[in-house]
């Protein structure tokens, strides 16, 4: 038998039934009661629970409806809000697609401009191109004319190695012959082998003929050939007038300033002493200036000499036309230095003409790389105009003023170079950090008039003023 000790509170009364009942009994009815009490109180416990939890959710949903309604009723406005936004992003999107395909057609006609534009303007410079190329043939053609007669004179030295006086004398035969047909125009003819006559007869019409005396002396020409020359003229009546030319000394008797005298024979017809010819600057030049002589012979009728006054008129003559002659040479000299003046001005202006088509043509390739180039084109175009050089260095303002090859050059230079008012650099560095780039020292030295302000880059100078070499 167990006995078991219990705490029970003081007002606890124990039942006669555990006093009267047997031990098994007892221990029967406290198990039961035990399992009875647990039971019911888990089961009152959840009722209690469901119940006290019923009514304060019931509760709570009293107090919190209209704030779950307030939520709602926001939540519904906040998402009318959005969709309304939303809408309004897809009209926007919906205009900007629309000004995107807009900016596009613009752009493809902007672009299709610039191609006709890019064209028209190539289609005017190829033209003024052409017409350049024309022009620059004319004068090459000049050119060549004055450099042809210039050959000539220098041939004409040959003369002095020639061993006998015929071989100089046929020598100066032909090269009158080829003076006079590209002076004048009219028939030549070498009529040397023909008895008592002249080298050359000229004729410049019909009625208008001259005999034409040439001498390739080494000495002075003599009386004698003088003589033999108006015996020529006297024997040929119908001849108007006779030119006798010493191509490289003067003649006896007629040596006067401008080496040119004049002399009329009895008849009234008159020779005309040319000395030192070849001397002149320009022969062909020298003899288109006796045109007038000739015309004015050609347009008189001849004197005849009858007695003494007829004469002295004729000497005065003779001496105001020599006069007249020399003046007149002068005069062309003069003239003639004054186009050689011109022409060196022209040239000037021929070469700043050019200067300004290449930098017409660099701005016109910037905006074909800028109208047909893709990004990187452009933006490396864009770098170049916005890159501004220093004025006391260069003598353009931006870097797309000049040409590619320059270009590299100028960016290579100021990559290894700072710019600095106080500073120099040697050009002999230049050159040799330059040759690593592919620049000669040539082309490096020719940029000192292409590219370099003359205070920056002086001539003969060793060092290139305001850059300063900070790196090999």
């Amino acid at each position: 038998m167990k006995q078991i000790s219990l705490t029970v509170p003081d007002s606890f009364v124990l039942p006669a039934f555990y006093n009267t009942q047997s031990e098994l009994i007892v221990s029967i009815a406290l198990s039961l009661g035990a399992e009875a009490y647990e039971t019911l109180y888990t089961n009152v416990m959840d009722k209690a629970r469901k119940e006290t939890n019923s009514e304060i959710v019931a509760k709570l949903s009293e107090e919190y409806e209209s704030q779950i309604n307030s939520l709602q009723e926001d939540a519904q406005t906040q998402i009318k809000k959005l969709r309304l936004e939303k809408q309004r992003y897809e009209d926007a999107l919906a205009l900007m697609k629309h000004q995107l395909e807009l900016h596009e057609q613009a752009f493809l006609s902007v672009r299709n401009e610039a191609q006709a534009s890019a064209k028209t303007s190539m289609d005017e410079l190829f033209k003024s191109k052409d017409a350049q190329i024309q022009r620059l043939e004319g004068l090459l053609e000049g050119q060549l004319t004055s450099v042809s007669s210039k050959v000539d004179y220098l041939q004409n030295s040959i003369t002095k190695t020639f061993s006998s006086s015929r071989d100089k004398g046929a020598y100066g035969e032909v090269l009158i012959e080829g003076l006079l047909k590209k002076a004048f125009d009219c028939e030549i003819a070498i009529v040397s082998k023909e008895a008592q006559t002249a080298d050359i007869r000229m004729m410049r019409n019909k009625n208008s003929e001259y005999f034409w005396e040439a001498k390739n002396y080494t000495r002075m020409v003599s009386t004698e050939e003088v003589e033999k020359f108006r015996r020529d003229m006297r024997l040929h009546p119908k001849v108007l007038a006779g030119c006798l030319v010493s191509l490289r000394t003067g003649i006896v008797g007629h040596s006067r300033g401008g080496d040119i005298d004049i002399e009329f024979l009895e008849d009234g017809r008159c020779i005309l002493f040319i000395s030192n010819f070849l001397n002149r600057d320009d022969p062909i030049f020298y003899l288109q200036t006796l045109r007038p002589f000739f015309e004015i012979l050609e347009a008189n009728v001849l004197p005849v000499k009858e007695d003494s006054d007829i004469v002295r008129g004729l000497e005065a003559k003779g001496l105001l036309i020599t006069n007249l002659l020399r003046n007149h040479a002068t005069s062309v000299a003069k003239h003639r230095n004054s186009i050689i003046h011109h022409k060196k001005r022209i040239d000037t202006m021929f070469t700043e003409f050019q200067g300004y088509i290449l930098e017409a043509e660099t701005q016109l390739q910037t905006l074909l790389r800028i109208a047909v180039g893709n990004n990187e084109v452009v933006s490396n175009t864009i770098m170049e105009v916005e890159t501004e050089l220093p004025e006391r260095i260069f003598k353009k303002p931006r870097l797309s003023d000049y040409q590619e090859r320059h270009k590299e050059f100028i960016s290579w230079l100021l990559s290894v170079c700072t710019v600095s008012n106080n500073s120099q650099v040697e050009i002999k560095h230049i050159i040799d950090s330059g040759k690593e780039k592919g620049f000669s020292e040539k082309w490096i030295r020719e940029l000192r008039e292409e590219i370099f302000q003359e205070a920056s880059w002086v001539k003969g100078a060793r060092y290139i003023n305001g850059l300063n070499l900070v790196a090999p």
